[in-house]
């Protein structure tokens, strides 16, 4: 968690100035976040969210994480979740620049059931998915009942003056929001 804060910090200076010239502020680092978990070596733990609760999918439940993963994460990461409406406000990062906002979801709570939970998802207050079932999706993707199948959805934004990224987790037709792990990737131009 130390270099994770160090990374943040580095990022959020604008400027270095060393002798009178300036110097560019480092690359932008990827932000990653195990949400409703306490992360690993390549994950935070959550961090940067408010509102909603965690969860732990049980240990007998079984899962396909990776499925449909374009970037596939660990398995442990899929198997905690923060549900209920929720925010994650990222900051450190680059103003100006480009980050891929990779978004992991797992419902193990319905069962294979469509239709139970349907949510919405905003970034910097751009609905990005409307009336997303996670079930649904992975059911029209191919899975077999669509219970416990992990997806990911990919996303762009660009870091404001703040040097923050909000993402939303709304409330839709049914049930509530859910979201397993969210990472914020530089795009390389």
């Amino acid at each position: 968690m130390k270099h994770f804060r160090r990374t943040a910090a580095v990022l959020a200076a604008l400027a270095l100035v060393v002798g009178g010239a300036s110097v560019a502020q480092a690359e932008p680092a990827t932000v990653n976040i195990d949400a409703g978990g306490p992360g690993d070596a390549t994950f935070a733990p959550d961090s940067f969210g408010t509102g909603g609760l965690v969860d732990t999918k049980p240990a007998a439940a079984p899962s396909l994480a990776n499925w449909r993963a374009a970037h596939p994460i660990p398995t442990e990461l899929w198997h905690t979740s923060r549900y209920l409406e929720s925010s994650y406000v990222v900051p450190g990062l680059t103003p100006g620049a480009t980050y891929e906002v990779r978004l992991y979801f797992m419902d193990w709570y319905f069962k294979g059931k469509s239709g139970m939970r349907i949510f919405d998802v905003a970034i910097d207050g751009t609905k990005v998915l409307t009336d997303f079932d996670i079930i649904a999706t992975a059911k029209a993707l191919g899975a077999d009942g669509g219970n416990n199948f992990g997806l990911e959805k990919d996303f762009t934004a660009v870091v404001g003056e703040s040097g923050t990224v909000t993402i939303d987790f709304i409330r839709g037709k049914e049930d509530q929001p859910q979201v397993n792990a969210i990472a914020l990737v530089p795009v390389t131009p």
